[in-house]
């Protein structure tokens, strides 16, 4: 999976409390877990806190999640993130929920636009950020094919 998903996050094992009643990981973690164990990924894009500071962030607009397995107590899991596609305003990722052998247990896929905060609406990203994704996309398609369906989709400019 590390040739299919080239950025990992941290990993996190999975909790009484992030179980439900049937014994097995929650649906809301699915969410989670890509923004709270993400590692660096959103920093590797250029979205630190000096990005925020100057008045720019990005808001996610779609998302789709494709439950594979189920995730237990106990099990550790890690995420693994992929750059499907990117534009001036907008950059589609796949986030890969991992187990310990390797199984994607879950394929979490986002789509998010860039912000201007100080009209709280969609704006063109600058050239530094946007070459990050770009070169982050090229890395990521020169790895292994993505093998997975890919449910959503923006228009792609490189």
């Amino acid at each position: 999976m590390k040739d299919i998903f080239p950025t990992p996050g941290s990993s996190v094992t999975v909790t009484d409390e992030m179980c439900d009643m049937n014994g097995h990981m929650n649906v809301r973690f699915y969410q989670t877990i890509p923004m709270d164990y993400e590692g660096n990924f959103y920093h590797s894009l250029g979205f630190g806190e000096d990005y925020i500071s100057k008045g720019y962030s990005s808001f996610t607009i779609e998302q789709n999640i494709s439950y594979l397995k189920e995730c237990l107590k106990g099990e550790v899991l890690t995420p693994r993130f992929r750059m499907l596609n990117v534009n001036k305003k907008l950059y589609h990722y796949v986030c890969a929920i991992c187990k310990e052998n390797d199984e994607v247990a879950a394929l979490v896929e986002t789509v998010e636009i860039h912000i201007d905060m100080s009209i709280r609406k969609s704006s063109e990203m600058s050239d530094d950020i946007f070459k990050i994704m770009a070169d982050m996309k090229k890395d990521h398609d020169s790895s292994a094919p993505y093998p997975f369906d890919i449910k959503l989709k923006i228009k792609s400019i490189i």
